[in-house]
């Protein structure tokens, strides 16, 4: 009887051996896999099943994920800032860049060489190539306000898209997690961790909170339970999608809302804010402030121009610019058809008087912006100031959050990571620990042939 037992006892070490050897094996065979934890079998001695008897050898209590779930919630708090950031940081480099400036194709250059234009008709006001240059100038202007009220235009229209991008592919984690959860809790109800299971669903839920602002509880069965915007989006089998519809009062843009009923989604982070609140605030920000410098100066050479007189002496009255902000603004075509029609005297009858082209000119000096503050100039290097600065905020919150997940991820690669060196020492305890279980069981084998067949 004692010798069937220890021989129960050695083969039972051998079983655990070998499973802990499989766990090491797995761990080494994953050590490159994203968003592997390592796993780690804790071992316990199996008890004797009455007093004075001995023990019956070893058993696998368990195969812990080593995981700190404390780092986890913090990388993915940090995803939704970082998210937010990036997005932001995208779209605001693509704004600034539109800009062209400093360079001979911005806005600065070309309302310069506008009013110098100008200046230079003053002084030859008869003048037909003057008067070409300066409806020609009048033309550039309009063109880069155009260009860039539709670059502007088309960053909503990026942003927008975007943000249809992202819903679907929230909606599409939110189902990779219902269904890892499905599978999760039948695995485990037969015993074993799911593990490998339990890492994908992390891997989702990490790329989930860079996208939307993520809360999550965990059951006792194993599922995870997904909160975004303060709604249920995850709840075990079941998700409760975004979805985007034409908004009517937002230039049919995307609005985002739960498709269960229709209710505004109201997130807090990740990369669909960022997006929704360039798409709705900053970038319309930026339009208005070049709508107002561009309205100003086509009310105010509007102004100065029809107060003037074209080269014959008589007509007054003409405007030079149409339009009335940065999207439809144009030269008047009846200046492209006659460009006697320029009005650069202020005196009736006097064909050679420049006196309106050089009041035109000095309106590059008056200060007609931010209530008499300030001048077209002045305004337009404000707005690029403004952009820039914001740039560089974005810029740097991005790189701090990148700095601060970066940190994180190395101290929960320290804690989940494969570490080679560990496993390698692992390998030879359980390789040995199998050896010698093998021996005793060799040993109990000989003795039972010598009690069996060599027994007189």
């Amino acid at each position: 009887m004692a010798i069937s037992v220890g021989l129960n006892t050695a083969m039972r070490a051998l079983l655990v051996q070998q499973g802990a050897l499989d766990r090491v094996a797995h761990n080494i065979a994953n050590v490159n896999t994203p968003g592997y934890s390592r796993q780690r079998v804790h071992l316990g001695a199996v008890p004797p099943p009455a007093h004075m008897q001995p023990g019956q050898g070893v058993e696998i209590l368990s195969v812990e994920r080593v995981r700190d779930l404390f780092v986890d919630f913090q990388i993915r708090a940090e995803n939704r800032s970082a998210g937010e950031y990036t997005a932001r940081t995208r779209m605001l480099e693509m704004a600034e860049l539109s800009l062209g400036e400093p360079g001979e194709g911005g806005m600065r250059a070309i309302l310069v060489g506008f009013f110098n234009a100008w200046r230079d008709l003053s002084n030859a006001p008869e003048q037909s190539a003057m008067r070409s240059a300066v409806v020609q100038a009048g033309a550039t202007l309009a063109t880069a306000a155009n260009r860039l009220d539709q670059s502007f235009a088309r960053l909503r229209d990026e942003a927008n898209a975007r943000i249809g991008q992202i819903v679907m592919e929230v909606n599409g984690l939110a189902q990779e997690i219902a269904d890892l959860n499905q599978k999760i809790v039948a695995v485990r109800a037969t015993g074993d961790p799911a593990s490998d299971l339990t890492d994908q669903r992390d891997l989702a839920l990490d790329r989930l909170s860079h996208l939307v602002d993520v809360n999550y509880v965990e059951q006792e069965n194993g599922r995870i339970d997904v909160l975004t915007g303060g709604r249920s989006l995850v709840g075990g089998n079941d998700i409760y999608p975004l979805e985007v519809v034409p908004d009517p009062g937002n230039g049919d843009y995307w609005s985002v809302q739960w498709a269960t009923d229709g209710e505004p989604y109201r997130g807090h982070g990740g990369e669909l804010k960022g997006y929704l609140d360039m798409r709705d605030v900053d970038l319309p920000a930026q339009v208005a402030d070049l709508d107002t410098l561009v309205s100003q100066i086509i009310a105010d050479v509007n102004a100065v121009h029809a107060a003037g007189f074209a080269l014959d002496g008589v007509t007054t009255g003409t405007d030079f610019f149409a339009g009335t902000d940065a999207g439809d603004i144009e030269v008047n075509a009846a200046l492209f058809a006659d460009l006697n029609l320029v009005a650069a005297s202020t005196l009736a009858g006097a064909p050679g008087d420049g006196s309106n082209a050089l009041a035109l000119a000095d309106l590059q000096s008056a200060d007609n912006l931010t209530a008499g503050s300030e001048t077209y100039d002045e305004f337009y290097g404000g707005f690029v100031t403004r952009l820039g600065v914001a740039v560089k905020d974005a810029q740097g919150l991005a790189r701090a959050q990148s700095l601060s997940i970066e940190h994180l991820e190395q101290l929960r690669q320290s804690v989940s990571g494969v570490n080679l060196d560990e496993e390698m020492v692992n390998l030879i305890q359980y390789q040995r620990a199998f050896e010698a279980s093998s021996r005793v069981m060799q040993t109990i084998d000989e003795m039972l042939d010598q009690l069996i067949n060599r027994t007189i």
